[in-house]
Formats: structure tokens, C-alpha cells, sequence
């Protein structure tokens, strides 16, 4: 409405303005978003994985990236199936009525009272596996067929390490979680 009341050769003077910012931002965007941290966030590309204490080597290029979907549905679903059985165990062992495990939909449920809650879910889009934990927080795992197994590229840990980790702290006791080659 504002353009209309202006006479013409200002209307056209105010949208070639306009058009000039437009493109200016534009360019400050397009700048911002070739910067590598930025690349890295957007696209997903993977960080390192630490597999020393220096951390400095880089991420293993041979992981979830290159399965097909049909070996993702394959090793997630054995994964899940496995740490079903194993969590079942754990609970069943320690025998309070507040810790219950369930898997549904692709999404694996630990409740552990008031201790909280575990929640692993498959995310195929990804292809990647993931976890919230009452302890660490969310991690997204990766399979890397170099380690044979999901790995978080941030910490360089496995699942089943992490869980090992956290409910033997949690729970107070030695809790073993093993995934074979297959998971």
C-alpha cells in the first residue's frame, strides 16, 4: 500500500533499494554459511572421533553413511533387540517395581524411578541410533564398521559402553551390556 502512494520514479528509486538490501543480506548469508562450522551444522558432517586422549584423529569415513537402508533397519533392530533382552535382565535382577524397560515402534523405554528415564530410538533418516540419558543427556550413535559397532563421534564411545558406564553408577552395582559384531 505504501508503494501506491508513492509517485512513480520514487515507487521504482524505494524497490531497487529494496532489491539492493535484499541482495546485500543475501550475500552476508551465503558468506556466514560457507564458514566450516556452519557447513558442519547444517550438512551434518560427522566431527571426530576421539580414539586417543588428544583427539586429533579424524572421524572414520566408512560409517553409517555408507549402509544401505536395509543394513541400518538390519543392525538397529538388532541392537534394540539386544539391549531389550540384556535391560530386561538387569531389571528383573534388581527387582523394584518402579524400573520397567519396554520397546515399541522402534523406540526402547528404561524407566528406572526415580533415578530417570533412558529412551533409545531409531532414526532412519539418519541412520543413526539415539539415546537420551538421564545422566549425559541426548548423543546420536553412528555404526562405524571400523569399531563394529554405534559409535558417538563426539566422545568416540559406544552404546553399550555408555550404558554399561551409567547404570553401573546409577544402579550401584556391575551392570554388563554386550553387543555382539552383529549389533
Amino acid at each position: 500500500m505504501f508503494f501506491k502512494t508513492l509517485a512513480a520514479p520514487a515507487r521504482q528509486a524505494c524497490q531497487t533499494g529494496l532489491r539492493r538490501h535484499a541482495y546485500g543480506q543475501l550475500r552476508v548469508i551465503r558468506r556466514c554459511c560457507d564458514a566450516p562450522e556452519i557447513r558442519r551444522f547444517i550438512h551434518g558432517t560427522p566431527r571426530r572421533l576421539s580414539s586417543t586422549s588428544s583427539g586429533t584423529e579424524p572421524l572414520s569415513t566408512d560409517g553409517s553413511s555408507s549402509l544401505t537402508i536395509r543394513e541400518y533397519h538390519k543392525l538397529s533392530d538388532h541392537t534394540m533387540e539386544a539391549l531389550l533382552e540384556q535391560l530386561e535382565g538387569v531389571v528383573d535382577e534388581m527387582g523394584d517395581p518402579g524400573y520397567e524397560v519396554e520397546y515399541s515402534s522402534g523406540v526402547l523405554t528404561l524407566k528406572l524411578g526415580e533415578k530417570g528415564t533412558y529412551v533409545m530410538n531409531k532414526q532412519p533418516p539418519n541412520m543413526q541410533i539415539w539415546l537420551s540419558s538421564p545422566v549425559s543427556g541426548p548423543k546420536r550413535y553412528d555404526y562405524l564398521h571400523s569399531h563394529r559397532g554405534w559409535i558417538y563421534s563426539r566422545d568416540g564411545m559406544s552404546v553399550q559402553d555408555l550404558l554399561r558406564t551409567e547404570l553401573s553408577s546409577l544402579l550401584e552395582r556391575d551392570v554388563v551390556i554386550e553387543l555382539d559384531e552383529d549389533s
